[in-house]
């Protein structure tokens, strides 16, 4: 592929906030194409909430549409990467296998973000409906598939540079009177979900740190779990559900921890990771996905598997010398598209 290509970004949920890793993922994508391509991000939209960013086409299960169909001819593109909403489901190969039908001549790519499994006796099924490349975030994934004689991928998240950035002394300060956080606390954050699927229970028990204080920052696009919130909350966790800069709660923090362990509690490599990682955040982690396989542990990166293994590496985080954080440069969006263009471009 090459600049001047013509590139169609689909998805079902393209619409703000960009807080949820899926549509963050397609949108931040799309607008990294558009550097050197044409690009036309199409929205085909299921929650009637719509957005000015993208095309949007009625919803359609199957992809199936003449109005869709249309739209995709009349741009005419070289490449399309649909990245399914629910992940790579036996529905989203069918999703796929309705692109190709649509534009004969376009590469079709597919992005998987969370884990889906399907059973050997589809596989006859899934390999006639696949798109001519899958990517998928961890090594897991990639092995699954190619078992099933799909063509796969490796491919990772990727991270705003210029929005995710280390906060000054200064800076740091202004943003923790802004926002009421005492100045003198160690800040644990988190970002993400209030789904009871994440194990966030597990995040009060960093108040045993002395002087320490927890901030999770829940999605303003997903169902919040009231009953999650107000266990929270009462263990002392303040949780952030309103629209804020999550860029600058990323700032005024000092460590960033993510619990999660159910596979299907969040795509297989986080952004909120990555973002942590650029905003100059050492990270506490479950060794979740597709983390493992392409973060190396350090003094930036802990795993924990327990909860008493999370609060003696929130201790050691808390009471050390600051370590120095790994460069994400590597993540940007701009080397995420570049990989994704080498791939799809050497098919054509």
């Amino acid at each position: 592929m090459k600049a001047g290509s013509r590139i169609v970004v689909i998805s079902e949920d393209l619409a703000e906030p960009w807080d949820e890793g899926i549509k963050n993922f397609a949108y931040s994508i799309g607008e990294a194409f558009k550097k050197e391509s044409d690009v036309l991000l199409v929205n085909v939209d299921r929650s009637g909430i719509g957005s000015e960013t993208a095309l949007r086409i009625p919803g359609t299960k199957t992809f199936f549409n003449p109005t869709l169909r249309k739209a995709l001819r009349e741009f005419s593109p070289d490449t399309i990467l649909y990245v399914p909403s629910p992940s790579a489901t036996s529905s989203s190969f069918l999703r796929s296998f309705a692109l190709r039908r649509h534009v004969p001549g376009a590469v079709v790519g597919m992005v998987g973000l969370m884990p889906r499994r399907h059973a050997r006796f589809i596989k006859p099924f899934l390999k006639r409906l696949a798109p001519h490349v899958l990517f998928v975030p961890s090594y897991k994934s990639l092995l699954f598939f190619k078992r099933l004689s799909i063509n796969a991928e490796l491919l990772p998240v990727g991270v705003d540079r210029k929005r995710f950035r280390p906060a000054g002394s200064a800076e740091k300060t202004a943003l923790r009177k802004r926002h009421k956080i005492d100045e003198r606390a160690f800040v644990f954050l988190h970002v993400g979900h209030l789904s009871p699927r994440r194990n966030l229970l597990a995040l009060s028990r960093l108040l045993e740190i002395p002087d320490s204080e927890i901030i999770l920052v829940g999605s303003t696009s997903t169902y919040e779990d009231r009953q999650l919130r107000n266990h929270l909350e009462s263990r002392g966790v303040r949780v952030i559900r309103e629209y804020v800069l999550v860029e600058e709660l990323y700032r005024l923090s000092d460590c960033y921890v993510f619990p999660v362990e159910d596979a299907d509690g969040c795509v297989e490599m986080p952004l909120s990771v990555l973002e942590a990682l650029a905003s100059g955040l050492p990270v506490l982690t479950t060794p979740f996905g597709g983390l493992v396989d392409f973060l190396s542990e350090g003094d930036d990166v802990r795993f924990w598997r327990s909860e008493a293994e999370l609060v003696l590496s929130a201790e050691k985080v808390r009471t050390g010398h600051s370590p120095s954080v790994r460069s994400v440069n590597s993540y940007s969006w701009d080397a995420i598209a570049d990989r994704v263009v080498a791939v799809l471009g050497g098919m054509r």
